[in-house]
Formats: C-alpha cells, sequence, structure tokens
C-alpha cells in the first residue's frame, strides 16, 4: 500500500490503452508546441522534446534558454545531464560483456571482490545489480550523501568503501550504487575505464558523437547550464560531484544521440534478440523493472527515467509503433514520468486533457499553518510542512514538493500533478481520477 500511496502522490501512470499508429500531424505538432508552453509557464520546463518514428523526426519542440545569465535560447542539439538513463548503457555493456563471456547473471560479488565482507554482499549477483534486487541502498544509505558525500570527488577506493559501508537488505528497490559496481566490474573486466568501453562498444557503432562521461572537468561543447527549482525561485543547480555516478547517472548526451540509441533498440538488427530479451525482460517485479530499463510487456513499452541537480529527464520506446519520445531538461527537478504520459497520448490520438495554470490565490500564515501537520493512511504519513509563506507536502523519503492554494481549502501541486483538499479532520488527495483520503493526528 505504501508503494502504491507514493506512486499515487509523486507520479503520473503512463496511459495503458491500445495503441494506434502515429504519424506526423499538424494538428498534433500544434498541441505538443502549447502543451510544452504551458510546462514552461506552469512548472518551469526548460529543454528539448524529440519524437521519432522509424528513425525519422515525427516532432521536435524546445523552450526555455540553455545559459540564463547569457540569456542564450535553448537550440535542438543542446547537450544534458541525462541522470539515471545513464544506466540502460551500463545495462548493455554488461549483457554484451555476458555474450563474450566474460561473466555470467549468477556471478557473486565475491568473484570480483575477493576481500569484500559480509556473506550478504559477497552473494549479490550481477542479475540481482541489474535488476535492483540486490537489497543495496539507494545514494541516500550512503553516509552523508546528501549533505557531504555527494559533493566531493572520490577516488575509486574512497568510493567502494562508501559504498560497502552500507547494509544491504531483504528489500528490492532502485540502487544506482549497484550500478556503480557494475561499472566497476566492467573496468575490471576489459582493463579500461568505462568511458572507453562506453565509446567503443556503443557510441562509435551508433555514431553518437555527442555523447559521453561527465567528469566535472572537462568542457563538453553545446553543454546547457543546470539550473535547480526552490520552491518558486530558480538558483544555479548545487554542485554534486560524479565520482559515485560512474555507470549510473554520470553521462550526458543530446535528444538527437538518444534517438539514435532508442531507434538501435526497436528490432533485433543491431544488437540481436539475446541481447534485447535480457534488457525488456522484467527481472524485477516490484519496480516492472528488466536491465535498465522499466518495462510494460504487454505494451513493448521500455522507458527510464532521470533526475539530479540541474538535470531531468526520460527516454521511451514503443517497439509496436515503432516511436521513440525523449525529454531532456536542464531544470530539476520535473515530473518528467507524468510529461510522458501526457506526450504519449498526444502523439497517439488518445484522450487528453490540457494541463492548465491556476489563479493566483493568497493566504496569510496564520491561515497556513492551520494545515500543517501529519496526516496518515493506513499507516504512512503524509507530512504538510511550513516555510513562510510556502506549504510543502512530503511523503516518506520523497523531498517536500511545494503546494499552492487555489481556495480556502483546496492546494495543488505545480511539480507534482496532486489537489490536497482539507477537511476538518483530515485531507483528500486527489490524482489521476483517484481519491485517497488522510486522516490528520
Amino acid at each position: 500500500m505504501y508503494k502504491m500511496i507514493l506512486l499515487f502522490l509523486l507520479t503520473g501512470t503512463l496511459a495503458n490503452k491500445a495503441m494506434s499508429q502515429p504519424r506526423s500531424s499538424p494538428g498534433i505538432g500544434a498541441t505538443l508546441e502549447r502543451y510544452m508552453e504551458i510546462q514552461q509557464d506552469r512548472i518551469g520546463f526548460s529543454g528539448v522534446l524529440m519524437v521519432y518514428r522509424h528513425q525519422h523526426p515525427l516532432y521536435v519542440v524546445t523552450k526555455g534558454l540553455a545559459s540564463r545569465e547569457l540569456n542564450v535560447p535553448l537550440l535542438p542539439d543542446a547537450t544534458f545531464r541525462i541522470a539515471s538513463v545513464s544506466k540502460q548503457f551500463t545495462a548493455m555493456l554488461t549483457v554484451l560483456a555476458m555474450e563474450e563471456g566474460k561473466l555470467q547473471p549468477g556471478d557473486s560479488l565475491a568473484s570480483f571482490y575477493p576481500s569484500l565482507q559480509g556473506p550478504q554482499w559477497r552473494a549479490i549477483t550481477i542479475r540481482q545489480l541489474l535488476a535492483h534486487t540486490s537489497g543495496i541502498p539507494h545514494n541516500e544509505g550512503i553516509a552523508g550523501y546528501r549533505t557531504s558525500t555527494s559533493r566531493l570527488a572520490l577516488g575509486r577506493e574512497q568510493a567502494l568503501q562508501a559504498i560497502f559501508r552500507m547494509q544491504p537488505s531483504a528489500d528490492n528497490g532502485y540502487s544506482s550504487p549497484g550500478y556503480f559496481l557494475l561499472a566497476d566490474i566492467l573496468e575490471s573486466l576489459y582493463g579500461k575505464p568505462y568511458a572507453a568501453l562506453l565509446r567503443e562498444k556503443i557510441l562509435q557503432p551508433l555514431n553518437m558523437q555527442h555523447t559521453g562521461v561527465l567528469t566535472g572537468i572537462r568542457i563538453i561543447p553545446g553543454m546547457t547550464s543546470g539550473y535547480h527549482q526552490l520552491g518558486d525561485s530558480l538558483i544555479m543547480a548545487p554542485y554534486r560531484d560524479q565520482s559515485l555516478m560512474k555507470g549510473s547517472g554520470d553521462l550526458y548526451s543530446t535528444a538527437a544521440d538518444l534517438q539514435l540509441w532508442n531507434s538501435s533498440l526497436l528490432d533485433d538488427r543491431h544488437w540481436g534478440a539475446s541481447a534485447r530479451q535480457q534488457l525488456f525482460s522484467v527481472h524485477n517485479g516490484k519496480l516492472g523493472y528488466g536491465y535498465g530499463w522499466y518495462v510494460n510487456p504487454g505494451r513493448k513499452m521500455y522507458w527510464h527515467g532521470g533526475g539530479t541537480f540541474g538535470c531531468s529527464a526520460i527516454s521511451a520506446i514503443y517497439e509496436q509503433e515503432k516511436l521513440s519520445i525523449v525529454l531532456l531538461s536542464n531544470v530539476s527537478v520535473l515530473p518528467v514520468n507524468e510529461m510522458l504520459a501526457d506526450i504519449e497520448k498526444i502523439v497517439l490520438g488518445l484522450p487528453f486533457d490540457m494541463p492548465v495554470e491556476e489563479p493566483v490565490f493568497r493566504l496569510e500564515d496564520e491561515q497556513l499553518n492551520a494545515f500543517t501537520g501529519v496526516y496518515v493512511r493506513e499507516g504512512q504519513e503524509l507530512h504538510i510542512l511550513q516555510q513562510g509563506n510556502q506549504l510543502y507536502a512530503k511523503m516518506g523519503n520523497r523531498p517536500p514538493f511545494a503546494i499552492y492554494p487555489k481556495s480556502r481549502h483546496e492546494f495543488y501541486g505545480k511539480k507534482v500533478n496532486v489537489r490536497l483538499i482539507f477537511k476538518d479532520k483530515g485531507l483528500d488527495a486527489e490524482a489521476r481520477g483517484e481519491t485517497l483520503h488522510f486522516d490528520k493526528q
């Protein structure tokens, strides 16, 4: 139930209806243009949307600025950080290594780190790392990650020590450190840096000339400046070092390069049936995750999002429709899953409600304070917090998001598409046509 509530409040569900065949249409193009304009005004979107079919562009929309300091507009060939979309590439490199006989899905960490202590750590397998079934915590499990560790330029041994200090659990949850370990193992197997392997086995064969590994030092031509939303303000993206993101979130790319990548995965001609089957089979039923991709097997739809300071990204392929959608932004953290769900409806001609910019309604600090507190549903807590003249909602371990008054008792989210209606002894949370009730403690 906890996972269901989190998904309900903090993500959108992707359309599951039968898909029609997409084709370029002036009407659809105009609708996408209008949709992206509204999202620019409503949630501060700045970035590029590209929709391809059969390796040919259907629609390209750009909004916002590559540099706000210099007032430089974004162009379709702008370069962005892609955060966890990077995992798609690490997964493919690992599958290729397995096909070359360099490792097996059941190989354990003990094989690659002989001095590793702890039976739980030693028993974790390559398969588990790929599918997020290892029990390794996500980045937040690393000591001091948010406050200090993520900002440090760690060497390999320091990064491994930070990861191995964590304690694996029985939870099959999403874990970026697991993908760091995959990248580290690949470097050991091939005797080459991850960046060189990526270039040799994927980027050069696909002619992806504008994709690579961020170092924090090298100047990347066309790289957009990164920004972060803090309440209703936009600030420079806080610094986060790349050293703990190896293989899990340290790549940059362009929308056009990601379209080359996605197109290569739409059939078996480039990578072969075995590789695609491994990537796009569900290996983690809890997350609906394959290897490096979220998977909807009935739809034959595969996608992955990513978000870090100065970056919001999502990339999706639709095998049956031979369709690819890439959405990249230099603003963090935007609701790209929800935007993808909207964009696919527009492109595929499904019923769709255009988002609206809500009118400004102001409440005094004392009025806002009356809504703060802890609201509970089946043992799970939704915290309503106040900072100055702004309310925030926080669910579980997720970061708080701002909510805005629409009337005296009704609030809405901009980055999270949810409405909260406060009542005498609780609140109703409405999203995607469903309502969940929380009681106030």
